[in-house]
């Protein structure tokens, strides 16, 4: 697998370091705590936190940061830690509901690590809503890691010198490339509301990488300020309109490079212009007869995709279209089908469609609905159906726009149709 192979590095003894561990250790308990405490988790920075942070309880007055996790709340943050780390296969799992800092667990974790549990399990939104769980293998990750720095040193020049991370590491691109990257490279990482100013302010310097995904692109693109030379950038977890990597590329950020890829798999392939097919990882290889699957090269296994591909020769090729009716919203995979079957089950609602809006209308979904009293005022129901969202579906499920009329929208043959965004409808955005 030529190109596959580390190279200026020990592949076998590679491990994170522990502040990189207390980085990513930082991001699983952020994201659990917004899941516990929804109506609070604009409260949560975990940029505050630090080795010394305690996980307990502490008394207002307390000088010490604590994420305050009461006993039900730290066994679920010790269950998101233990399924990330596989920490079961080490028999360590028990202390962390024993230790009282961040700065033990990030110890704990490290220990297991040293005592050969590697891999990683991270997890995804299945049709269900329920997270599914993807194992990957610890040197397929440092392998496409050290691909991708092998293919940015060659596009800026000259190597990388500092990562500006806007997506979560928790998650496996944010991990593969503001954890795993800058952990190989040995340089720093600028996370969270520093790193946005600094990219909104074009405060940057050669030999910079940032990681972004679609929304956040979109967000930077509306400035008319020019990127410094040799700055470099990724995008992925779903497709980037065209447009705003033009106006990116426009104001000088180039390489801006679109990875595509999938919690189950890691990434797959990778492009530098939208009209380009992508090219596939040398970890993969296309299986003949199948647009749905890849052979791992290094499990020997096919792999079953959430698009079918169409192939353009052996090693590019072009998404068609996923299989699973997932959308992209801010980089999260969302049902439409799923949430529009939720809100059937509400007795305001007569039936509902639930589509993602249209990028002249906005990256959020919308909703058109057949209330069940057709008296009903359209405000009211509007105020109840957005405080049932609010409760019951996380941020990027929510509808932003809803829609009210007698029938569902339909095309002159009886086909489900869109339908026009009423901007005075819009929610405000979270």
């Amino acid at each position: 697998m030529k190109g596959f192979e580390m190279q200026g590095f020990e592949r076998q003894g590679f491990e994170l370091s522990e502040n990189m561990l207390l980085e990513v250790i930082k991001a699983l308990l952020a994201d659990e705590l917004k899941t516990l405490r929804p109506e609070t988790a604009q409260d949560i920075f975990s940029e505050d936190w630090d080795q010394h942070t305690s996980i307990h309880p502490l008394p207002a007055d307390a000088e010490q940061v604590s994420l305050q996790a009461d006993s039900l709340e730290k066994l679920a943050l010790a269950t998101r830690v233990t399924d990330f780390f596989q920490l079961r296969e080490s028999g360590l799992e028990d202390y962390l509901l024993r230790y009282k800092t961040l700065g033990q667990w990030v110890e704990l974790v490290a220990e297991a690590r040293k005592r050969g549990t590697q891999n990683l399990t991270f997890y995804t939104s299945g049709s269900t809503g329920q997270p599914k769980p993807c194992p990957q293998n610890w040197q397929s990750l440092v392998a496409e890691a050290d691909y991708f720095r092998q293919i940015f040193t060659q596009r800026l020049q000259q190597p990388i010198q500092r990562i500006l991370a806007l997506s979560p590491c928790q998650h496996i691109y944010g991990f593969l490339f503001s954890a795993l990257l800058p952990n190989l490279l040995q340089v720093p990482v600028i996370r969270g509301t520093r790193a946005f100013s600094l990219v909104q302010s074009r405060n940057l310097q050669a030999g910079d990488l940032v990681i972004g995904f679609p929304f956040i692109w979109k967000q930077i693109s509306r400035s008319q300020q020019a990127f410094p030379a040799g700055v470099a950038g990724i995008t992925s977890t779903g497709p980037c309109d065209p447009q705003v990597i033009q106006q990116l590329h426009q104001q000088g950020l180039n390489p801006l490079v679109e990875i595509y890829g999938s919690s189950e798999t890691g990434g797959l392939g990778w492009r530098e212009q939208t009209e380009q097919p992508f090219q596939l990882l040398p970890r993969w290889q296309a299986v003949e007869g199948r647009d749905d699957a890849l052979l791992d090269l290094a499990s020997h296994q096919q792999q079953p995709l959430n698009d079918q591909l169409q192939w353009q020769d052996a090693r590019h090729f072009y998404p068609a279209g996923r299989l699973d009716q997932a959308v992209q919203v801010a980089g999260t995979n969302v049902f439409p089908a799923r949430i529009a079957e939720q809100l059937r089950q509400l007795p305001e609602v007569q039936n509902v469609e639930v589509r993602l809006m249209s990028p002249e209308e906005g990256e959020r979904l919308k909703a058109f609905v057949i209330p069940a009293d057709p008296q009903q005022s359209e405000s009211e129901l509007r105020q109840q159906l957005q405080a049932w969202c609010q409760k019951n579906l996380k941020t990027a499920e929510r509808p932003q726009a809803f829609t009210f009329g007698a029938q569902l929208p339909c095309n002159a043959l009886g086909k489900a149709s869109d339908w026009p965004l009423q901007t005075s409808n819009l929610t405000p955005t979270e």
